[in-house]
């Protein structure tokens, strides 16, 4: 990366949140920003989230406003077996609807230039930066710049223009439910069924009468099918269906690139900054832009990425043994769950994996045998599709 001005504007392509909090972390240490975004208010639709009480400390006040709910424990479930997880502190359930624009109050406040309605069609490179090809009011412009942020999501403009390959991407189908009547809305629910999913079905409550069951799988048809029949299999009525592609992180993307005479940053779920072991995104999307924010700030690749890379890897390696769990190896894995492993889930957050991993271990010696019985023994599932 070259050193550039220290006081070089910065172009941000994306209201996201991950976009808008890095724009407001620029301007406040004195970055001229502009951020472009479609759309023609923050008025994202409504959509509630689970995050760790890490979130708090990366946004303070306006991530505690969009807070709708709080989850004190979780209850896991496979083949008739059943583990209950107390949370020392309680995860978060947030809306982004609320979120969003909080987030760009606050970036306005900072001083970015917010440009709704504002697409960006092209990116172009020029030997002294780039030209962005910007639709707005109907008619055509072109913005010269010479630092771009890419925070445009999964399917980056930014990133396909720059040369990053595309990401592979997972189908996330939701349905929004009544609570059933057994469960509290402080309670989220979890099961293991490898024959539907590698990953798992939720039931997460987002107020004390409805709540979003869903699942991540690898095909989008087999995927929507397998919702249905669980709902169906639980007597849960849908009240709407909410679906998405979410990138999964497969292996480090340096988050930077140099095109034409500009620098180029992605961040978020353009970065795949994702923990592949439950697809969440918010966090580490967060701690992402800090370390993009930080590199541009300095000159020089951030020590926040450095450490995002570690984990970020620390879940893909638990990923590669959780894909290869039957339903037999998820009953074990709740069977083994002594006080001391409950210990831990309670105390430390799946932010934290390589602590939890090892705190695990210690509680639980039998966890690593599990571990590496799956990972050496059978067979692995086949590549995710993009």
């Amino acid at each position: 990366m070259t050193q550039g001005n220290g006081t070089a504007p910065v172009t941000i392509v994306g209201g996201s949140a991950t976009g808008l909090f890095a724009a407001e972390r620029l301007a406040r240490a004195g970055r001229p920003v502009t951020l472009l975004e479609g759309a023609g208010d923050w008025s994202p639709e409504p959509r509630t989230l689970i995050v760790t009480r890490r979130m708090r400390d990366l946004l303070g006040p306006v991530g505690d406003r969009a807070v709708v709910n709080t989850i004190s424990r979780f209850e896991l479930l496979t083949d008739g077996r059943q583990a209950t997880v107390l949370l020392s502190e309680p995860d978060l359930i947030i809306e982004r609807a609320v979120l969003v624009p909080g987030l760009a109050e606050l970036a306005q406040g900072a001083g970015v230039d917010l440009r709704l309605g504002s697409r960006v069609r092209s990116l172009t490179a020029t030997d002294d930066g780039v030209t962005l090809e910007v639709r707005r009011d109907g008619s055509t412009e072109e913005l010269n710049a010479t630092t771009v942020v890419g925070a445009d999501g999964t399917f980056s403009l930014v990133a396909g223009a720059a040369g990053w390959p595309p990401l592979a991407t997972v189908p996330l189908i939701q349905a929004i439910v009544k609570l059933p009547p057994d469960l509290t809305p402080d309670t989220t629910r979890v099961w293991f069924q490898p024959d539907d999913t590698p990953y798992f079905y939720w039931l997460i409550p987002e107020s004390a009468e409805k709540g979003a069951l869903g699942l991540i799988g690898e095909d989008g048809p087999e995927t929507r099918r397998c919702l249905e029949r669980f709902l169906e299999q639980h007597s849960l009525e849908p009240l709407e269906f909410q679906a998405a592609r979410i990138p999964c992180y497969t292996q480090w993307v340096p988050p930077h690139r140099r095109m034409g005479g500009a620098d180029i940053f992605l961040v978020g779920d353009a970065a795949a900054h994702v923990k592949v072991t439950t697809i969440g995104g918010i966090v580490t999307g967060f701690r992402g832009a800090l370390g993009v924010a930080d590199t541009i700030l300095h000159g020089r690749t951030s020590g926040a990425l450095n450490r995002l890379k570690r984990e970020l890897d620390w879940h893909r390696l638990l990923r590669r043994s959780l894909d290869r769990f039957n339903e037999n190896d998820y009953g074990l894995l709740l069977d083994v769950l002594n006080p001391g492993a409950k210990g831990v889930l309670s105390r430390l957050t799946r932010d934290e994996p390589a602590r939890v991993m090892l705190r695990l271990c210690l509680a639980q010696p039998r966890l690593i045998l599990l571990a590496l019985r799956t990972l050496l023994v059978s067979a692995p599932r086949p590549t995710l599709p993009s």
